[in-house]
């Protein structure tokens, strides 16, 4: 990914908005033409940070926030391509600590200044628990739409399928698709009486849709991740478009799959996907230009009006945020397929501290970047952005082998329909080596445990979260866990006191985590899945 030419991109959007034209656009012309506007997984970054940019050279650049990313959009809106629409593709309300401590709170007035048109619920707006999910979906001052999200009992939708926006003489119906599988990975007592996995009937929807409001274009707004929205994408080719989300990926370029065009525009806010459409006159898509655009701090200067209301809903946790708890040699990165210097920090942390053979954290896309020096409460809430006690328990080589092969394939399927999550469990005390594009059940080749290869009838300690309304036996997922109790510290608990302990640390990679069919770096999880799949 090439910094120059994505902040190249940026100043020429600058510049497009003083000039006030609208790329290809004529006056007078009868062309149907409009631009779609697309963030997503913002993730409760309401400020600028750091954000990684991958390539020969990975840097760290200071981006986002949604005070500059509402510049961003007012200049997209100034030289769109005719009518503009904005979306936001979901898990907005968690991943910081001011949204945990207000329960999502926080992110309503933000987001209501970015004037979207639509917002379709990430598997995370639950967090909170039913009540307030729903409570906080009712105070956004946009259409919140969602097809497969509803009471579980009574099988009623919580919001509307789809939205159609009418806007300059153009037509465009939005279907929301979330997470189907967010009911089911989802701690269970944030998910109690909801059901997401109801996508039955979905293409038939979609053309009684184009029948009755005959719009110019139907786009999905999907929060499934990019595998999958190209499976729909085959699936359903009723739609024009698909602005995809929750897997964090950065597509530079559209996707084709038959007629159907797919984007997925990053997270974070540190991106904002502007897709130019002109229309055919007997309807689809004649031509189209993706750009993903970097929210760069050097390419946007923050709206003040926003500043301003980001700063009131801050104002209360700002000391809270900036108690310094330790300090890192190394920046703290959590992005990989395969393994994660923050993720690393956090399983050794837990594995010391409940003194264990091994410690376990779920593989979160969610946290930029921290950067090498002070680590403060507010870094540590970004990588943990929920809470939660620690068990402790032991399980057999085998039973450890089997659980290891659930997660690989549930992140290395050729079924985009079994996929679930991005990356597999993070571990603190072993070594595991596999091939990616083995058939399921048989990925494993190494499991290393203090340096040996593990046994089937040995028994290993292991420490992880727990989630809320699991069995006791359930630990970071491993079910069956063996003489299970809580170690008496939580995850936050155990962060802090390891860095306490340890007066500089330094995370990194070494080599938990090694595919031998893949390269030791790989940052999209698609990319990965289109080269072991033979898929275009």
């Amino acid at each position: 990914m090439d910094r120059r030419r994505f902040l190249a991109s940026s100043s020429a959007a600058i510049v497009g908005a003083v000039a006030g034209s609208a790329p290809g656009f004529t006056a007078g012309s009868k062309t149907k033409r409009c631009t779609l506007l697309h963030l997503t997984d913002t993730h409760a970054q309401l400020e600028t940070h750091l954000e990684y940019l991958p390539g020969a050279t990975p840097e760290l650049c200071r981006m986002g926030g949604f005070a500059r990313l509402k510049t961003a959009i007012d200049a997209q809106r100034a030289t769109s391509f005719g009518p503009a629409f904005l979306v936001d593709g979901g898990d907005l309300v968690q991943g910081s600590g001011p949204a945990a401590w207000s329960r999502g709170e926080v992110m309503i007035a933000p987001s209501n200044a970015l004037e979207l048109d639509a917002f379709v619920p990430g598997n995370w707006e639950p967090i909170y628990g039913p009540e307030q999910f729903q409570r906080l979906m009712g105070r956004l001052r946009t259409r919140v739409i969602a097809y497969n999200f509803h009471h579980k009992t009574t099988g009623k939708r919580l919001f509307d399928p789809a939205v159609t926006v009418q806007r300059q003489g153009l037509k465009v119906s939005f279907v929301g698709i979330a997470d189907p599988t967010t009911t089911e990975r989802q701690p269970p007592l944030q998910v109690e009486g909801l059901d997401s996995t109801r996508l039955q009937g979905l293409r038939d929807f979609v053309k009684e849709l184009r029948v009755r409001e005959t719009p110019d274009l139907v786009v999905a707004v999907t929060h499934t991740g990019l595998t999958v929205s190209r499976q729909i994408a085959r699936e359903i080719p009723e739609f024009d478009v698909i602005l995809s989300g929750h897997t964090h990926e950065r597509t530079e370029r559209v996707i084709r799959e038959g007629n159907v065009l797919v984007v997925e525009a990053g997270s974070f806010g540190s991106f904002l996907g502007r897709l130019d459409l002109t229309l055919k006159p007997d309807g689809g898509i004649d031509t189209s230009e993706f750009k993903l655009m970097p929210v760069a701090a050097d390419g946007f200067q923050e709206d003040r009006s926003v500043a301003q209301v980001v700063d009131r809903a801050l104002k209360p946790y700002r000391d809270r945020l900036q108690s310094v708890l330790g300090e890192s040699q190394n920046p703290m990165m959590r992005y990989d397929v395969l393994e994660t210097s923050a993720d690393n920090l956090i399983s050794d942390s837990l594995r010391e501290i409940a003194d264990t053979d091994i410690g376990l954290t779920n593989g979160f896309r969610f946290a930029p970047p921290i950067a090498a020096g002070p680590v403060s409460e507010g870094d540590l809430w970004n990588l943990l952005p929920m809470d939660s006690k620690i068990k402790r328990g032991w399980v057999t080589g085998r039973e450890l082998k089997d659980y290891l092969e659930r997660e690989l394939e549930l992140v290395f399927t050729c079924d985009p329909w079994k996929l679930s999550g991005g990356w597999g469990p993070r571990a603190s005390g072993l070594k595991v080596t596999f091939e990616a594009r083995a058939p399921q059940g048989k990925r494993l080749r190494s499991l290393l445990i203090h340096d040996e290869q593990v046994a089937d009838e040995s028994r290993f300690t292991i420490a992880g979260c727990e989630r809320e309304g699991e069995p006791l036996d359930v630990v970071c997922r491993h079910r069956g866990t063996h003489d299970v109790e809580y170690s008496g510290k939580t995850a936050h608990e155990s962060i802090r006191q390891y860095l306490a302990s340890h007066p500089l640390v330094a995370p990194r990679r070494d080599g938990r985590a090694r595919a031998v069919d893949l390269a030791e770096r790989e940052f999209s999880q698609d990319k990965v899945l289109a080269g072991i799949c033979s898929r275009s």
